[in-house]
């Protein structure tokens, strides 16, 4: 027995395959999870943007009807002086004529759900309709 050699006495050095395999698809999935996570937050936060946004064009139509008596016949007229002598704008930023995804928003003068007025963001997916993050964010909703 003393001559015999074990067949087992050596350490073995390093990673099998199937280990490194089995390490990479959990750190793919890990990555997968974490991406899709910062995502919606993106996306959420791009609908709270715009909720937010209307509600500042709304206190911004507000005050053009209180300086001229009517509303605006569109969102432009927060923006460029029609001549009115009570015009007291730029009552905004060209730049806040636009939702979060760069779009227009939509306005109507007289508005929907017994609104003076309305403004929509198509949301997400530029398009109307739609649900959760496409979802159609309205003024009368807020």
């Amino acid at each position: 027995m003393k001559n015999q050699k074990h067949k087992f006495n050596t350490l073995q050095k390093g990673f099998s395959l199937l280990e490194i395999l089995v390490v990479m698809v959990m750190m793919a999935t890990l990555i997968g999870l974490v991406a899709n996570s910062v995502g919606n937050s993106q996306k959420k936060g791009k609908v709270q943007e715009a909720k937010i946004r209307i509600g500042k064009l709304k206190i911004k139509i507000e005050e053009f009807n209180l300086d001229l008596g009517y509303y605006p016949s569109n969102l432009d007229a927060l923006v460029n002086d029609n001549g009115d002598s009570n015009w007291m704008g730029e009552y905004i930023k060209k730049k806040d004529l636009k939702d979060p995804w760069g779009e227009e928003y939509q306005y109507s003068n007289p508005g929907k759900n017994n609104e003076d007025f309305s403004i929509t963001s198509f949301g997400n997916d530029k398009s109307s309709g739609g649900t959760k993050f496409d979802k159609d964010i309205n003024s009368w909703d807020l």
